[in-house]
Order: structure tokens, then C-alpha cells, then sequence
């Protein structure tokens, strides 16, 4: 499968707009789209400006190319959907753009009654998750449940999430759907109390602004 390393995790399920202009990558994109239209999104270490981008993990997600526009200076812009996980294997070529022998890495046990253990808890803490979040940051998110389905409760959950990449992939490369949601519990409920610490330090400025300007307003 070609290659595609990026400063960004692709799950299953997510939507990925992406800008090609390197020659190599526009290379890549059409001989995919002559072929199955899919590629393989990895996450990237930065090398050295020779390099470009390298792999920096061997867990990746398959991404079906959806949309292609042609821009007058030729380069592209494309959209993709996450498809599958997969295991890289060892890679086939490397230049002008990397082409691996990948293998499936779909989610174990889930069917497991642990899956139904922490899918509950998971979905409770993600509805939470998402209108602190909307809360502080003056958005508007309109959830009332979360997904019933498991599996897509936990990748919908790694999309949203507002964490650094490299957690990302951890969870990304969870084997385990039950693993999966337990991680996931544990990183929601941490981002919780880190949004209500952010969101009583709001309150508390605004009540600091309305003294000072009762203050203000009375001399």
C-alpha cells in the first residue's frame, strides 16, 4: 500500500482533507486513483530537510481518496475517509514515495463482556467531555447520546479528543476494543478535571473584570 506519513492521526471513520503539492505525493495520488483509490496515512517524525517526513509508527490507517480537485498550478486537493486499521510490516520501496507490505489490525474481543462493561461508562464521560469543552471554549455542541455502537464509540471518541498525536497513536495501536475504551475513560475523565480547573479560572476572572469595573464605573 503507498504511504502517506503525516503530522496527524487518521482514525477509522474520520474525515481527512488534505493539499498535495509535492511532485512525489502527486505522483502517488494518481497512480492510487488509477488503482483502488486508497492509501495508507502514517504517522510522521520530522527529518532532515532532505528526507521529508518519516515513519515514525508502524500502526496506520487505510484511507479511501473520495474527492479530488485539480488546482490550476496542479496541485491537488483531495478528501479521504478512514477505512481500517493496519500493522506495517516492513516496507517494500521507499522512494520516489513509500510503498509497505501492510497486514489488517482489526479490534480484539469485541464482543467481550467487557466491552459492555466500560461502553457505558465511556459514552457518559464523552457527552460530559464534549459540553465542558463546548462550555469553555464558547462553541456550540449539540449531543445529547453517545454511539450505542462500541466500536464507533471508541474511534469517534480518539477523533475527538484534544490531546497530542503521539497519544493519539497510543490509541490507535490499542489491541483491544475493551483496552481501547478503559484508555479512553481514563483520558476523558483527566480532560474533564482539566476543563472544570479552566472553566472556574474563567468564572473567576469574569467576576474579577465586573468588580473592577463596578469599581471603575462608581469613582
Amino acid at each position: 500500500m503507498p504511504l502517506f506519513p503525516l503530522d496527524t492521526v487518521l482514525f477509522p471513520g474520520m474525515s481527512l482533507p488534505l493539499h498535495i503539492f509535492e511532485e512525489r505525493y502527486r505522483l502517488m495520488i494518481n497512480e492510487c486513483l488509477e488503482g483502488n483509490r486508497q492509501l495508507g496515512v502514517v504517522l510522521a517524525k520530522p527529518a532532515r530537510a532532505s528526507e521529508g517526513m518519516a515513519i515514525a509508527y508502524p500502526v496506520g490507517t487505510a484511507a479511501l481518496i473520495t474527492r479530488v480537485d485539480v488546482l490550476e498550478d496542479g496541485n491537488l486537493d483531495i478528501q479521504t475517509a478512514g477505512l481500517e486499521r493496519f500493522r506495517l510490516l516492513h516496507l517494500v520501496r521507499s522512494t520516489p514515495y513509500a510503498i509497505g507490505r501492510i497486514e489488517p489490525f482489526p479490534l480484539e474481543h469485541t464482543h467481550s463482556p467487557a466491552v459492555m462493561r466500560e461502553v457505558k461508562r465511556t459514552g457518559d464521560l464523552f457527552v460530559r467531555y464534549l459540553r465542558l469543552a463546548a462550555e469553555v471554549l464558547g462553541t456550540l455542541i449539540q449531543i445529547e447520546n453517545a454511539p450505542r455502537n462500541p466500536t464507533e464509540l471508541a474511534y469517534l471518541v480518539g477523533i475527538a479528543l484534544q490531546v497530542s498525536m503521539q497519544e493519539k497513536q497510543e490509541l490507535l495501536s490499542i489491541v483491544s476494543l475493551p483496552s481501547l475504551l478503559l484508555r479512553e475513560s481514563f483520558i476523558l475523565s483527566r480532560e474533564e478535571t482539566l476543563l472544570q480547573r479552566m472553566r472556574e479560572a474563567q468564572e473567576d476572572n469574569r467576576g474579577y473584570l465586573q468588580g473592577v469595573t463596578s469599581y471603575v464605573s462608581l469613582n
